[in-house]
């Protein structure tokens, strides 16, 4: 098989050249930014030859063909001077030369004498055929170029049903690939799932996570030969394990789209023990999630049960992009979108201050380049930054300013779960296009003339659907639908429940990123659409969404939900029907014998447990009187206190020997330090806190002999320095 490494373009030659140098010839390097890279593109960290103790510093220097052609030493003139120089600088004891032209015998002699002449210790060249050699021998260094994807054959390395996955996932990013850019986010993703198994991305909507997952995917499907299955849920992905399988799961937002949904953080806690498992037979994991939500969702996830999810190795932060990258990010979507070149000319001045910018984001850079998003835009300096500053302001006006069929296309996919198969049924369609006045035909026509834009047409194991181009559209459509009155109607009735159960919220109940709010003249239809929903999701609904008012009307359509107060898990502060319990008394709608299971739940987690929670939860500690509330705290200082020995020895028993010691017994401290505050009027138990000190020591110290942590390897790593004063040159091509 050959490749066609002319179709690269000369910056993704030297990403593929770096990664060259790490994967095959083993050696980290530091790269340079172009045009001021003193005759080096590259150098390597350390030395070339570890056993060669006359070995100095290491240049590389990347030739880059956009033709096949054959390399000679008249197209390398102009380094034999550069080269000169680093020489004397004793900056080129060993001088690579990487190079997609290929390379004659003769023509290497010739070359390798030039250069040594020229002070070089050692030349030595690569060419075309040693590259080739690598890509098709090294699945590593194909998922560390993920470019090579889109110019080889996969059928090649992958077997019938891995080609197919890859395919897909081909074929949904589209023309994405062509301008991916290898940031050193991507490297961390791959070295982490490589090392453990599990990656989790996190980044600000348009951050670049999908990018990166997709490649990702691709790459496990190329190295480990594995399946890759997407799931939406911990329930799905419950149901989907199968022990013994080469299994790549792929969770795109994780605990939430756009807001945090906090019922699924129990759900995922009861899930980690069999990821925990999967993880240690082979299975491997992709999760993604916006860093806000993952920041309120980390407080309720017990990460004792999949320990590997609290190192930071494998928590990506996808946004902490360098000048570097963002300049590479940026011209890649100018250069290859389809904006005019007297558009690409106008802005060029501006662009290197804009990859500076800390709001940069891929997804706006894109858009830049797209004619559909930017075309209209002045192109001042002024409106370019403005155009990064508020990315949704800018989207939001786009959907704002389309087309009625076009607004109903996008209505079709948000009114169908962000998701709807094609061929798009008239049953699907009709809703929208009634909400905009429009024919089911225009819309049809502009769900294809939308794809690539703001919609997209994927593909699946169950055949072809239609999706969002990018998450954040539905984000902006969401705000779109939420600034008209008459849409919140439209959009209930169409709308999937789940979806429903995600996106609004009752007049007077204040969520953050919730788009749509219900009026109360609405709660009628908004309960009948809810109702055939799972009692889980009408609990969450009602423990953060929902009024007095909707909620005694679900609560008539479903008193089923009532059930879940029965009973709660430990500690209780953490169980989200606590949420739901508290919420209905101070709604005054919590009944009585449930009121009590609740304070007999709160009294016994205290008593057996030294749950604190209704001390550390305020409104759990507001359902009792002053009287019950005393009585509880006799029974804490006259019971609890004096079985602290026995509490301690019950948690070294539940204690898994793979996981870290360090934090287990953090939660059983605080809630002492707790209750030895609330009684501190009546004297000093700091003796209490000695004796559990003391008892905890010899705890972890038995802990630690048993402990067994699970191997990992550390990838080396590569540093990059940016030299922002060659950015200018960097976009020197980008409107011819």
């Amino acid at each position: 098989m050959t490749y066609p490494l002319h179709l690269l373009g000369w910056k993704a030659f030297q990403d593929l050249c770096i990664a060259l140098a790490e994967e095959c010839l083993r050696r980290p390097v530091q790269n340079f930014l172009p045009g001021n890279d003193a005759g080096r593109d590259g150098a390597f960290v350390g030395r070339w030859d570890g056993d060669d103790p006359g070995a100095g510093a290491s240049t590389i220097q990347c030739k880059f063909a956009s033709k096949p052609s054959n390399l000679s030493l008249s197209i390398l003139t102009e380094e034999l001077e550069k080269a000169r120089k680093l020489a004397k600088r004793r900056l080129a004891a060993d001088y690579i030369i990487l190079t997609n032209h290929a390379v004659s015998g003769a023509s290497e002699l010739k070359i390798k004498e030039a250069f040594e002449k020229h002070g070089v210790g050692r030349c030595r060249v690569f060419g075309y055929e040693w590259i080739v050699r690598q890509v098709r021998s090294s699945p590593r260094l194909r998922m560390m170029a993920p470019r090579l994807y889109g110019l080889g054959d996969l059928n090649e390395f992958l077997d019938e049903r891995a080609y197919a996955q890859a395919q897909l996932i081909l074929s949904a990013m589209g023309n994405d690939l062509q301008r991916l850019v290898v940031t050193e986010a991507h490297r961390k993703s791959v070295r982490a799932i490589s090392a453990h198994n599990l990656v989790l991305l996190l980044g600000a909507p348009a951050a670049g996570k999908s990018t990166i997952g997709a490649s990702l995917a691709i790459g496990a499907a190329d190295i480990w030969q594995c399946a890759t299955i997407k799931v939406t849920s911990p329930q799905e992905l419950r149901e989907r394990l199968s022990p013994g399988d080469r299994q790549f799961f792929w969770i795109d937002d994780a605990w939430g789209n756009t807001q945090y949904q906090r019922q699924t953080s129990e759900l995922w806690n009861q899930v980690f023990p069999l990821m925990q498992a999967a993880v240690a037979s082979g299975a491997r994991f992709l999760m993604t999630s916006r860093d806000y939500i993952w920041q309120a969702a980390r407080g309720d996830l017990k990460f004792q049960a999949l320990p590997i999810l609290s190192k930071s190795q494998v928590v990506i932060n996808v946004h902490e992009l360098s000048t570097q990258e963002k300049a590479q990010i940026l011209y890649n979507h100018v250069k290859l979108g389809d904006q005019p070149p007297a558009f690409r000319a106008e802005i060029k001045p501006s662009l290197p201050e804009i990859a500076e910018r800390k709001d940069f984001l891929p997804e706006t850079a894109r858009r830049l380049g797209s004619s559909f998003f930017a075309g209209a835009i002045d192109t001042s300096r002024e409106s370019l930054l403005k155009f990064f500053a508020e990315p949704e302001q800018f989207l939001l006006e786009t959907i704002t300013n389309l087309s009625a069929d076009c607004r109903a296309a996008i209505a079709v996919v948000f009114m169908n779960g962000a998701q709807v198969r094609s061929p798009v049924s008239e049953k699907d369609i009709a809703p929208a296009a009634n909400a905009f006045g429009v024919t089911i035909g225009a819309v049809r026509e502009q769900l294809v003339a939308l794809n690539g834009s703001l919609l997209l047409l994927s593909a699946d194991d169950h055949g072809q659907f239609w999706t969002y181009k990018h998450p954040t559209v539905s984000d902006a459509f969401a705000h779109y639908v939420a600034q008209n009155a008459e849409l919140v109607d439209i959009y209930l009735r169409g709308a999937k429940p789940d979806s429903i159960a995600r996106e609004v919220v009752c007049a007077g109940c204040i969520v953050t990123g919730a788009p749509v709010i219900v009026p109360d003249s609405l709660h009628g239809l908004l309960a009948k659409r809810l109702s055939s929903l799972e009692d889980y999701r009408i609990a969450s609904f009602l423990s953060y969404r929902a009024n007095k008012t909707f909620s005694l009307l679900m609560l008539g359509k479903r008193p089923d939900v009532l059930d879940r107060l029965l009973h709660y898990h430990i500690p209780i502060k953490d169980d989200t029907d606590a949420d739901l319990a508290i919420k209905l008394h101070d709604q005054g709608l919590l009944p009585s014998e449930h009121l009590q299971k609740l304070k007999s739940a709160l009294e016994n987690a205290a008593i057996e447990h030294a749950d604190a929670s209704f001390l550390q939860q305020p409104r759990l500690g507001a359902i009792f009187t002053d009287d019950e509330r005393e009585a509880l705290l006799d029974r804490i200082e006259t019971e609890l206190f004096q079985r602290i020995d026995d509490q301690i020895s019950h948690l070294r028993g539940e204690w898994d020997s793979d996981s870290p010691p360090d934090e287990y017994f953090d939660l059983f401290e605080s809630a002492l330090r707790t209750f030895v505050s609330a009684l501190s009027c009546r004297g000093d138990y700091s003796n209490v806190l000695r004796a559990a000190s003391d008892g905890i020591s010899r705890a972890l110290s038995d802990m630690y002999d048993d402990y067994r942590p699970s191997p990992s390897t550390t990838a080396p790593t590569s540093s990059s320095t940016p030299q922002h004063a060659a950015l200018s040159s960097l976009f020197r091509d980008v409107d011819e």
